[in-house]
């Protein structure tokens, strides 16, 4: 299989319960990343075999819906996912909140169980 990572997405007004991220039928981050192809299809938001096409993808949602202004700037939380993406691939977990919602914009590494593998 080729190496990928899978972006997934969501959007609420606050973190949900863990009661609900623990549910794989409720369309709110699961509590462990491992658990996200378990979740709702919609909240898969594309597939990357492509390190920099993933960090794009990140830096778009960035700028779409930027962290708060306390939050670590979105400059510092790509450097972060650029590393963790070249040097060592693996997740990119980026939870954030802006002045009206809580985002999840996470880059899982693909190891297995692929709900969307690429062409």
């Amino acid at each position: 299989m080729t190496p990928h990572w899978h972006a997934y997405t969501y959007t609420g007004h606050t973190r949900p319960p863990d009661r609900e991220a623990r549910d794989p039928l409720s369309a709110t981050p699961p509590l462990v990343i491992a658990e996200w192809p378990a979740k709702p299809r919609q909240m898969l938001a594309g597939t990357f075999t492509d390190a920099a096409a993933a960090a794009r993808w990140l830096e778009q949602q960035l700028a779409e819906t930027p962290p708060m202004p306390t939050a670590l700037p979105a400059e510092t939380v790509l450097e972060h996912a650029r590393a963790r993406l070249d040097g060592h691939p693996g997740d990119v977990v980026t939870r954030y909140y802006t002045t009206n919602s809580y985002n999840c914009r996470d880059l899982v590494r693909c190891t297995g169980r692929c709900p969307d593998p690429p062409d």
